[in-house]
């Protein structure tokens, strides 16, 4: 792509045009553009929209964007694709971002002094291939003890595994033995303990393979041969995330976002939640909502339901349906609590806080969600 700026971290990339939706990986993203590894290639300036994110680490955020190149596949490890030209509209947010990206990017590299280990389960059932990621993870981590990977050579073998300890990501091969590894996805997305698990699915088995993965819950789909490179690059800053969460777990304060038309209100929340010892950000329209969630990156959310733009169990419902938004959100309003829990529970949001209950309530509403706050 030839941009400076562009960051090599692999993205889920789904991609909409005329009605069908491409879902594959994207990379080389800058605030401009993003390569988009597919066999599709339509004609230069297609217009689509592209839906960009990556589980625990980037929500979900939609571009306008045009084709603006065509690659063929070149030598091993340079796949093909389509080149994405994000429109004049969509740059500030696809800024934020490459921002986003680019500082975890920058907090990748693991030290000595770090106990935590980024453990990956590879069920593969070829010899070889778990030895190229094996070598692969020594020449990319160092010290290389931060990462394990253990092996499964079937989806058998992978289900005990998981059973008996917890993965920061699982790749899985589509052509497993006896049972194949969509199939195994759609086990690890149906269990309560596995369903937030990253899975990256990989194989040779092309458009059957990727929408057999994907469509099962997979996260990520690598046609075969990998670019090891990249997927190393991803899971140094995945393994990076993990680290930094343990580490600050108990000593990082808990950011608050509040949605709330009313001034008097925001102020009251905010004095509240910041003498409890959360971070607040506070947003009184939906712009400096929408732009606080991509830059504030909160721990939990607050919403006023009786907004003058939108009705906040609507805004909410969004989030968690198109937005992939996982964090908590609380529905907030002066409205009868039977109204309140109603939408709220249609909201299929966390729960609500009546404002007659106050500020204590709401505080220990938080702290009950999030934990403690210092």
């Amino acid at each position: 792509m030839g941009d400076a700026d562009s960051v090599r971290f692999m993205l889920r990339a789904e991609v909409r045009c005329a009605g069908q939706t491409l879902i594959s990986s994207g990379t080389e993203l800058s605030e401009h553009k993003i390569f988009v590894v597919t066999d599709w290639h339509p004609p230069i300036d297609t217009a689509v929209s592209v839906r960009l994110s990556f589980p625990k680490l980037v929500e979900p955020i939609e571009l306008a964007a045009r084709v603006s190149g065509v690659r063929t596949a070149g030598n091993p490890g340079e796949p093909g694709g389509i080149v994405l030209a994000f429109e004049d509209r969509a740059r500030a947010a696809a800024a934020v971002l490459a921002a986003r990206v680019r500082r975890l990017c920058a907090s990748a590299r693991l030290k000595h002094a770090e106990a935590t280990t980024y453990r990956v389960l590879l069920v593969e059932d070829n010899a070889l291939i778990r030895d190229m990621f094996t070598f692969g993870m020594m020449r990319s981590f160092q010290p290389p003890s931060v990462v394990t990977i253990e092996h499964a050579e079937d989806a058998a073998r992978a289900w005990g595994k998981l059973g008996e300890a917890r993965y920061d990501l699982v790749i899985v091969d589509f052509f497993l033995p006896d049972e194949d590894g969509a199939s195994l996805i759609t086990r690890m997305r149906s269990d309560e303990r596995l369903a937030d698990v990253p899975v990256v699915a990989i194989s040779v088995g092309g458009r059957l393979a990727r929408d057999a993965t994907l469509s099962a819950g997979a996260d990520l789909f690598l046609d075969k041969p990998l670019v090891l490179r990249d997927l190393m690059h991803t899971m140094r800053i995945l393994a990076r995330h993990e680290v930094d969460r343990s580490l600050e777990a108990g000593g990082r304060r808990r950011a608050v976002l509040v949605l709330d038309d009313s001034p008097l209100a925001l102020a009251v929340t905010r004095f509240a939640l910041e003498t409890a010892g959360f971070e607040v950000a506070v947003a009184a329209d939906l712009e400096t909502f929408e732009r606080l969630r991509l830059t504030f990156w909160p721990d939990l959310l607050l919403i006023d339901v009786q907004m003058p733009e939108a009705f906040g169990d609507d805004l909410a419902s969004t989030l968690r349906g198109w937005h992939g938004v996982r964090a908590p959100i609380l529905l907030v309003s002066g409205l009868e609590e039977p109204e309140l829990a109603r939408r709220a529970s249609a909201a299929e949001v966390s729960g609500y806080i009546l404002k007659e209950a106050g500020m204590t309530a709401l505080v220990d509403r938080c702290r009950e969600l999030l934990g403690s706050a210092a």
